[in-house]
Order: structure tokens, then sequence, then C-alpha cells
């Protein structure tokens, strides 16, 4: 069926350039939010960890790292991220800055990456969709590609992150297997192999990709066993395929840090015992075949399934931690990992966490948003593939179609994985173009097209205008936080306390270590903070993580909404609840509104009512930006809190006596708060107060005056210095 022999007329190469363009056009849509006067703010999350890698690596280049100090403060952790992607981007930058590049040529460098890789991922769809059809196909499904939103969004302008990159990888290995099994090449052969072997240095999840390419070997020795036909060219193909990529990670094993051990997580053992079992499994059906060449066909995979069991009960006992990873792993692809249930984009595609299905949402789905009506043509283009092909499947159709169902399965179960059957929904998406086309003398498949690209169009676009990133709000906190608060120095000796949703900005934008980040690390005694209402078990955590500093924002909290006219409370309290292993009922009254519990939590004590009451925690800093609370009074959007001793301050009055301490801080946005703490003292007449803030603090947000101590219609003034509150100094006030 494929025309792949054919010299292109100059035609199909000007349509080429002019849907490049239009891809390129398309990433470029998030450069107004990218590139903003002074300084360069990337999209979402996930990229702030790769450029603070982009930046470590570019310190010790060509040395990686593994293991990151400044994340899950203070035990660090390993980093399963493979460094490929990250070390690419710092040798760039090394090479445009000749040995010295500076901070501004780097996240040029890096911001501009994904959008490369981009382009270059609608030329690859280009080729293999020519390989397995033919040139119009190919041109449809490259055009496709590049309006497509799921394909877009993963390589805007500002979004460093290594799934385009995967993205790429991968159709580049298909299409060399491919015409490594066309041609019989070697050089094509060895090709994929380089690929696969990129592909796991590049992404932790890159198993898949060979168990895509080994699944289609396993059929295909099938079909060829039962039409009698040499399956020598599928054996030399797999294995040396195979066995490239597993010589290329023994050898970058050789000059960067790995684990020595089985994880399937992070680069170790895992990876070049997966490949080797695949070159095994190949040798063994190749030989398997042989050994039958004279047996019915349908014996071969008879044969397969009883030894593959057996095989599989030999893995278990020989390499049990293997196994335990390999389970674990599909595990995690099935969402049976518990940190999944808190991520949206982990979440199946039809449905939403908590089992509501988003099907009869047509227009709000994460189909629709991923790829507006081409699914629905894919899916036609699928059954239309399988019904032309009833009798007989060549290679690459066959490999098109195990290809499909793959990802599409991945999909399914996590619709983070909808960037991967981006491809395959503008091949099989073409295929049907093409099919109108020839069964139609009128030019209706103008109008599939136009149906396919205009919608697609408006999704990228209205995507573009609001992609998720840290609001100007955000980055002025963090980089104040990054100018007012000591350097933690290498190892750092304090780290910051935050929701794991903020860790990454906070590392990169602060250059401060996080207690939790996005990879939810932390996460658990992150929650437990913000959930408890005891300051004692605050102070508790805070003592373990060794943390100084606490960041809270209003989104953390529960927030009143208008939604048809009723009023919703929306926040990320429930996840944090969630979390802590609390229920979130229980924060809420029975007309579910907020209840006492809520507000007794630290999150509440600090963002909804400013720290007042707390012993051991200032507010150092709040944002510029203003809503309206759930009291509707105006208060900030973000709030910085500072961990201290705290001054004593003590003495002795009448028995059983009440002692009030007020004072009225002020803050760096010139807002004014009443400090408020109530005590009783005791039989003895003893009472105690311990206090955060003091009058000469170096910030702006600081005590306007002294303390106020009042007790029997009498009241007396403080003075508190800052010395006092870092260092827990005592001061006697006998009343």
């Amino acid at each position: 069926m494929t025309n792949a022999n054919q010299r292109p007329d100059y035609k199909s190469y000007i349509f080429l350039v002019l849907i490049l363009l239009i891809g390129l056009i398309v990433r470029l849509f998030t450069s107004s939010q990218v590139f903003e006067q002074g300084r360069i703010v990337f999209l979402e999350a996930d990229p702030y960890y790769h450029m603070w890698r982009v930046f470590s690596y570019i310190d010790t280049f060509p040395k990686t790292f593994f293991f990151d100090s400044f994340i899950n403060y203070p035990y660090g952790v390993v980093v399963g991220w493979p460094p490929l992607f990250d070390q690419n981007i710092a040798l760039i930058s090394l090479i445009a800055g000749l040995g010295k590049p500076d901070i501004h040529l780097i996240e040029t460098i890096g911001a501009f990456m994904p959008v490369i890789l981009g382009v270059f991922s609608i030329i690859s769809v280009y080729y293999i969709a020519k390989e397995i059809f033919n040139e119009r196909i190919a041109l449809y499904s490259s055009l496709l590609l590049a309006v497509m939103p799921a394909h877009a969004q993963i390589s805007f302008v500002g979004f460093v992150d290594h799934h385009i990159a995967e993205v790429l990888i991968s159709v580049l290995s298909y299409l060399f297997f491919i015409k490594s099994l066309k041609n019989d090449s070697y050089f094509y052969s060895i090709s994929c192999g380089i690929m696969i072997g990129i592909s796991f240095l590049t992404w932790i999840g890159a198993p898949i990709f060979i168990s895509i390419i080994l699944s289609y070997i396993i059929i295909q020795f099938i079909l060829d066993k039962k039409s009698n036909i040499e399956s020598t060219y599928l054996m030399k193909t797999g294995i040396l395929s195979f066995s490239i990529a597993f010589f290329m990670i023994i050898l970058f094993y050789l000059w960067t840090p790995w684990q020595k051990e089985i994880q399937a997580g992070t680069l170790s053992y895992f990876q070049p015992i997966y490949i080797l079992l695949s070159i095994i499994i190949v040798l063994f059906l190749g030989i398997t075949s042989k050994i039958m060449k004279d047996q019915k066909w349908f014996f071969y995979p008879s044969i397969i399934i009883l030894i593959f069991a057996t095989f599989f009960l030999i893995l278990v006992s020989i390499l049990p931690y293997f196994y335990d990873n390999l389970l674990n792993g599909i595990e995690y692809l099935l969402r049976d990992a518990p940190v999944l249930k808190q991520i949206i984009e982990a979440q199946p595609l039809f449905y939403t966490f908590d089992g509501t299905f988003l099907g009869w949402q047509f227009f709000s789905n994460p189909v629709w948003y991923s790829f507006a009506f081409g699914f629905y043509f894919a899916i036609i283009g699928f059954f239309l593939l399988l019904y032309s092909h009833r009798t007989w499947i060549d290679k690459g159709t066959l490999f098109l179609v195990i290809w499909t169902l793959i990802v599409l399965a991945l999909a399914i179960m996590q619709r983070r994985f909808t960037y991967m059957l981006a491809v395959n929904v503008a091949i099989l998406s073409g295929l049907f173009i093409d099919k109108i086309r020839n069964y139609s003398k009128k030019p209706y498949y103008i109008a599939v097209i136009l149906i396919l690209v205009i919608p697609n169009s408006l999704l990228v676009y209205n995507m573009a205008q609001s992609p998720p990133r840290p609001s100007g709000d955000w980055y002025d906190s963090l980089l104040w936080l990054r100018e007012n608060t000591p350097d933690p120095g290498k190892p750092p000796q304090y780290g910051i306390m935050t929701w794991w949703d903020y860790g990454n900005w906070i590392l990169y934008i602060s250059r401060r270590p996080v207690v939790a980040n996005n990879f939810q690390i932390g996460g658990e005694e992150a929650s437990r903070f913000y959930i408890t209402p005891d300051e004692t078990i605050a102070n508790t955590i805070m003592d373990k993580r060794k943390a100084r500093y606490v960041i809270v924002d209003r989104r953390m909290g529960l927030n009143k909404f208008k939604q048809d006219g009723q009023l919703v409370l929306k926040g990320t309290f429930m996840a944090i609840s969630s979390f802590a292993d609390k229920n979130f009922e229980t924060y809420l009254d029975k007309y579910n509104l907020p209840n006492d519990n809520y507000f007794q939590t630290m999150y509440a004590r600090m963002h909804v009512f400013d720290g007042n009451g707390l012993k051991n925690y200032r507010m150092i800093y709040e944002s510029k930006e203003t809503y309206y609370d759930l009291f509707d009074k105006p208060t900030k959007n973000i709030k910085i809190f500072e961990y201290v001793k705290g001054a004593k301050i003590e003495g002795k009055t009448s028995s059983n006596e009440t002692v009030l301490l007020s004072g009225q801080i002020t803050t760096n946005q010139e807002r004014k708060f009443d400090y408020l703490q109530e005590t009783r003292a005791d039989e003895n007449g003893f009472y105690e107060f311990v206090v955060p803030y003091s009058g000469d603090s170096p910030y702006e947000t600081r005590l306007l005056k002294g303390y106020d101590l009042r007790y029997d219609n009498s009241n007396i003034s403080i003075n508190i210095s800052e010395n006092d509150i870092l260092n827990g100094n005592i001061i006697k006030v006998n009343l």
C-alpha cells in the first residue's frame, strides 16, 4: 500500500514546508505568556525542575546527578528522570555561550527546545505515515498533528519537558524499525536501536516503546508461521536493534550516576535487564519457529504461551526484585498507585477521580480538549483500516494497529498519555480523509479537513492564552523569598514548608530547598502540617524537616465560587485533607460551609487569620494580589511566614488572673492587623506568652510598636527586640 519508494514532487515539499510553518506558529502562541519584560516564565511545574537540572548540569558538565538534596528536604531523594533531555539543553547552552552561557541564554534555549522538537516530530510523522501509507496521507497526518492540542500542549514555547522528546524519539524508533523490516537493512536496525537507547536515557517509561515493538514481533512471528514465511528478518532486526540499545545504556552507565540495584523508577539494573530479556524473547521466538517449521502453525502460539509461562515462573524465582518492579510499573500504568489519585493528568480519559463519567460532556471532556473531532474520525479510520485488511495485512499496517491499541489503552487509563495517542489520531484521521477523497467524486474531503483543523486550531489558541504557569503574583513573591532570606548553602541548611503544587517553582525561582515538590514526595508531612490544629505538632514537623519558612496561598484553602447560581467551595484543601488521611466532610458544617475544624487548622490560622495568636510563626511577606475571603473581607493571595523560637514573656500576677497581649502588625503592603494572645495565670499567679514579632525586624512586615499587656483594668507596654525573637530570650514582666 506504500508509495515510499517514489520520489516526492516539489509540490509535496512545498506543502510540507507550509505545514511545518503552521506548526511553528502554533507552538509560538504562548510567547506572550513566556517572554515577559526582564524574565522568562516557563509553563506549568515540571519545566522548572528540568531547568533546575539544566543549570546544575552546566556547572558540572558532562557529569550529572541522580540524588537531589534540595527536594524532600532534609532527606533528599533519588530522581527518576533520566538526564539526557536536560543534558542536551545544557550542552547547546554551553556551545552557544562559548562555555560561559548567561542565565537569559540558557532559559531562552530551554524555552525553545520543545518547539524545535515539536516541529521535528511533525516531520517524523510525515515520514512514518508515508512509509506505512502514501504521500497524501503523510501530508494530511502532519497537518493534523501540527494543530492538534494534545501535541501542541507539550511543544509550546516555554513547556520545557521531556514529553515531546518521547514522541519524537518513539516515532523515529518505529519508523526505522518498519524500514528495517521492509528493506532487511542493518542501517535501519542500528538506527532503531540507537533511538530506543536514547529513549531509555530520556524517559523512565521507555520500556513502553520496546514493549510495543516486542508485541508486534510476537504477533508477526505467529502470522509468518501461519503463512509459512521465513522469519529470520524479524529475529535479525529485533536482536540487532535491542542489542544496540542495550550497549548504549551500558556505555552511558560508565560515566553517569545510576542506581546499582533493580529499580524501575530510576536508571538502574532494571533497564538493561529489561532489554536483555527482550533480546532473549526474540531469540527464543526465532529458534522455536525454526524448530517447528514442519509443524502446523497453530501449535506455535500454543508452545509460545506454554514456554512463556515457564519463563515467567523462572523469572519470578531468579529475579524477584525485577518481577516486583515490573509489576509495580504495570500497576502504575493501571493507576493502582495511591499517589496518582491526586494528579489530574493521571485520571482516566473518560472519568474523574471520583468515578463521574465525562463521555456525555462532549465539548468539555479531555477527549475534546485533546483532539476535538479528530479522536472520533480516527476511530472510524481505524475500523476502515481493519476492514480493508481483513484478509491480509502488511507489516507497516500491522505495526500501526498494535501501536494504536497499546497507546489507546494507556490514554484511556491515564489521560496524560493523550500526547502519545496524538500521533496515531493524526495518522488515522489522515487515512479517513484519504478514504473520503478516494470514494467520493466531490471534494468532501476538504470539508473534513476543515472540520478537523479549525476546532483544533481554536482549542490550541485558547489553550495558549492562559496556560498553567506561576502568576506574576507568585513569581514576584518567590523572587522576594530568594532576595530576602539567607542563602541555604550547599548542602542546604534549611528548607521551605510548602504544598507540593508549588515545590518546583520555589526550587527554581527562589533557589531554596523544599519539603515537598511536584513529585509529591514529602507531601504527606506537608499535609499533616497544614491540617493540624495544634501548633506544637506543627513545630515538631518543622523541626523534623528543618524547615524555616512556610508559604500559604489562597488556592490551598477553601474559597467560595458561584456555579450555576449555586454557592460552591473549591480549593486544594480537599486534596490536602486526603493526603493527611482525613475525612474532608469533617471540615464542613451541615450547610456544607467550612466549620471550626477548618478554621483551627494551621493553614487557616496562617492564611485566613494572618497567623494571629501563633507563637512561633510570623508573617514576613504578603503579595500584592487582593481577593475576598470566606468572610468577604479583602486579603492577600500569598503569605510567607518565618518559623522562629519566639521571645518568652513571663512573670507574676494575681492568682488565676486573665492576661491579654496585643500588638499591631504592619505588612509590606501597608496593611495593618492586630496580633492577639490570651492566657490565664495559674494558682501561683504565673503567666507566660511566646511571641514571634519584633519592632526591629529586618522585614517590612513587623510589630508597629511594642506589645501591650492588659490585666485587671491596667496595661503595660513591652518592647521586644529581634535578638529576643531569634534566640528565644526570656523577658520577665511582673504585673
